[in-house]
């Protein structure tokens, strides 16, 4: 559909500003432009290449199925409820409260006898929320005609005491391809769309999943704006203390996804200490635009204390001198620069283990981002596609935290070279052998998946004990490495497994949704059917259906520890016997606390 600029100087025939919103009509220096797309071209020639192209007659036809739908469908409101049928044709009784399927099934019934008799009806689909509404599909657009006609002559008699609406359907229109989603939260209808609109080019469909829910530069600016702002306040009501907010985790490496929070390190000057409840107070009472202060304990993590910053609308997590966390992130950045493909495939896979996961196990303890990157990273260097950055003979610049040794290679041009058939791949084909390896070749009853390699699992628990045992200095802060369905390692707290609170459903789970995406790759199937498993796409126009899941509180960003068991932070302390100890082990019903904070969201 192309559509021609009026060269004429007659303003009669200039179209408004509205118009050409509505219309999407040419810009009035361009001559060539293809409403269908929403695309710009400089000359007749390059307009013709465009309409012959792929990803032109795509749109073309989803426009012309979304068209010939709308033509076969009717939209009718106004609904009975399902009490009504009930008192009417005095079915269910004091069964009455069946779930919302029953009731729509119920109701699904009683539409296809009334409205199947003005033809074939092949899609009847109702409002799942509420119920008050449905949209009814035919086989041929004469049927549809004929409801409309008979419905405007007042020839349709009320149904079940309810004078319905019925208008014909309007499709909603579905962006062209290079139009990005920017709000935070990504319906999954929408990503299978874009997967959709760029079959036939998975490189570039990823791309664009990769732009829409990946954190604008805008936004980055805004959160460092906030940390300042707030590192400001605090000690401007805290003087003497020399406060310093750091971001660490997927913040600080760009690995973040749009509905990340922050996690922020917060340490004080030398030889100064300070107390979690002033830190509180001053959030609470003297910090602009901050609310929800509350404390979370987080296994593994000691004591969260986090809130709500209004003015950039992102919730904070604080941890006092997480130095981990920041030596983490430092080694996660390190590796990130060594391959730029890196970023990506690692924000995709954490989007996909949420999209997947998330719906089913949202108030089970899931892989967390720290825990996926650790695994990629393993995968990674068993497929030689990264070297090993904690190789000892390397490393030249040793570092101790806790006692730990978080050393690591910082000089990229000492590393090993890899293969060189492991950097033309692309970033589908990155992902489809993580979900192989994962699904298929990585043992998880008897491994552990570790930045040093694959290691045996019971051998490891029993090293690790004996470790621990025989090392004094440690054993108050490092326990046994405690084992789990799908276990893996910290890169610097080798005792300290990632995914401990991964239930063993979630692990099951995603080591089948691995197997089913890595399958359907193979398999040559659909770029959404590899994205979502086995799960098929409905038509997004026609069901308003959104999947969230969201991932239970469990390891942090980065998995590590900060503050100490009495709620203060002391420049220095825990690298001896000093007055902050680092937790890894805790309850579990510090775990369900840590639930129910997040849940109530305490003033």
């Amino acid at each position: 559909m192309v559509n021609m600029a009026n060269d004429s100087p007659d303003k009669t025939t200039t179209p408004s500003k509205k118009q050409k919103r509505v219309n999407k009509k040419p810009s009035a220096g361009s001559k060539f432009y293809c409403s269908t797309c929403d695309v710009h071209c400089p000359n007749q020639s390059t307009l013709e290449q465009h309409n012959a192209g792929k990803k032109h007659l795509a749109n073309v036809s989803n426009v012309q199925r979304r068209d010939k739908h709308a033509m076969c469908s009717v939209f009718v409101g106004n609904l009975p409820k399902y009490s009504q049928i009930r008192a009417i044709t005095g079915t269910g009784g004091a069964e009455s409260s069946g779930s919302v399927e029953d009731k729509n099934e119920i109701l699904k019934q009683e539409l296809d006898k009334k409205f199947g008799a003005f033809g074939e009806i092949t899609k009847l689909i109702i409002d799942k929320k509420h119920g008050s509404y449905c949209i009814i599909e035919y086989k041929a657009p004469a049927m549809a005609q004929v409801v409309l006609a008979e419905y405007q002559a007042g020839k349709i008699e009320q149904f079940y005491g309810q004078k319905l609406q019925i208008k014909s359907r309007k499709v909603t229109e579905i962006k062209p391809l290079h139009h990005i989603i920017t709000h935070k939260e990504i319906a999954r209808e929408n990503i299978i769309g874009l997967l959709e609109e760029a079959s036939d080019d998975p490189v570039c469909a990823l791309n664009m999943v990769d732009a829409a829910i990946s954190v604008p530069d805008a936004m980055k600016r805004k959160h460092l704006e906030a940390c300042n702002r707030i590192q400001t306040q605090l000690n401007d009501n805290l003087p003497f203390h020399n406060i310093k907010l750091s971001l660490y985790g997927s913040a600080a490496t760009g690995l973040s996804l749009k509905d990340s929070d922050l996690d922020v390190s917060l340490s004080v000057g030398k030889e100064k200490r300070l107390e979690r409840d002033d830190l509180i107070g001053v959030l609470k009472q003297k910090c602009t635009g901050v609310s929800h202060v509350h404390i979370i304990p987080a296994p593994g993590q000691g004591t969260i204390t986090r809130f709500l910053d209004g003015i950039s609308n992102t919730m904070f997590d604080i941890l006092f001198s997480n130095r981990l966390g920041i030596a983490n992130t430092s080694l996660i950045n390190t590796i990130l620069s060594y391959d730029t493909r890196l970023s990506r495939l690692i924000r995709l896979i954490v989007y996909w283990n949420k999209t997947v996961l998330g719906s089913r196990f949202a108030k089970q303890a899931m892989p967390s981002s720290y825990s996926i990157t650790i695994m990629i990273f393993h995968y990674l260097r068993q497929k030689q596609v990264i070297p090993d950055f904690l190789d000892s003979s390397l490393i030249t610049d040793h570092k101790r935290i806790y006692d730990l040794d978080c050393s690591f290679v910082t000089d990229l041009s000492k590393l090993p070279p890899v293969p060189p058939a492991t950097k033309t791949a692309t970033i589908p084909e990155l992902m489809a052998g993580f979900w192989k390896y994962y699904g298929s070749e990585f043992n998880r009853d008897i491994h552990v998946a570790s930045m040093r390699g694959t290691l045996p699992k019971e051998e490891l628990e029993s090293e690790m004990g004996e470790s621990s045992a025989e090392c004094p200095s440690q054993h108050s802060y490092v326990s046994s490495f405690r084992p789990s369905t799908l276990a893996v390692q910290d890169p610097f707290v080798l005792t300290h497994n990632v995914t401990h609170n991964v239930s063993v459903e979630c692990a099951v789970a995603f080591r089948d949704s691995c197997r089913s995406a890595a399958g359907n790759w193979e398999g040559g199937k659909e770029l959404y059917s590899w994205w979502l498993g086995d799960e098929r796409r409905q038509d997004v126009s026609m069901e308003d259906e959104t999947t969230q899941g969201e991932g239970s509180v469990g390891e942090g960003a980065d998995g590590s520890v900060g503050e100490g068991a009495d709620g203060s932070i002391d420049e220095g302390a825990g690298d001896s016997a000093g007055n902050t100890t680092p937790v890894w082990k805790q309850e579990e019903s510090q775990t369900s606390g840590c639930k129910r904070s997040v849940e109530a969201m305490e003033h």
